[in-house]
């Protein structure tokens, strides 16, 4: 869904007249984001106090939506608290710093 989301508002689907795609994806994506931040309460991560896959194939889609795919305000992430703590907590993770380098930007 982030990434259908990402398509409509950052490349070609910004084009369509017809907002009605890009809406049910904004929707899709709050509802979904509404899920993960409920799931998110009261616990460290997406299942409870241990990091697991689940936050390693979930959080890099909240982050590319809201930073890659610029959809941030679209979403209203704001209104997601647990979501954005626990996303801060994974970007401040060393291994994940690390993979965000790959591959090393270009310097100019």
């Amino acid at each position: 869904m982030f990434g259908q989301l990402g398509f409509f508002n950052k490349f070609a689907g910004k084009d369509y007249e017809d907002k009605r795609p890009r809406d049910r994806y904004v929707e899709e994506s709050k509802r979904l984001l509404g899920v993960l931040d409920k799931r998110l309460e009261g616990r460290d991560w997406i299942m409870g106090e241990r990091y697991t896959i689940a936050d390693i194939a979930t959080l890099p889609w909240v982050r590319n939506l809201i930073g890659f795919y610029e959809a941030g305000d679209l979403v209203g992430i704001q209104n997601f608290p647990n979501v954005t703590r626990v996303l801060e907590r994974f970007l401040e993770r060393p291994a994940v710093k690390r993979g965000l380098e790959i591959p090393k930007p270009l310097s100019n």
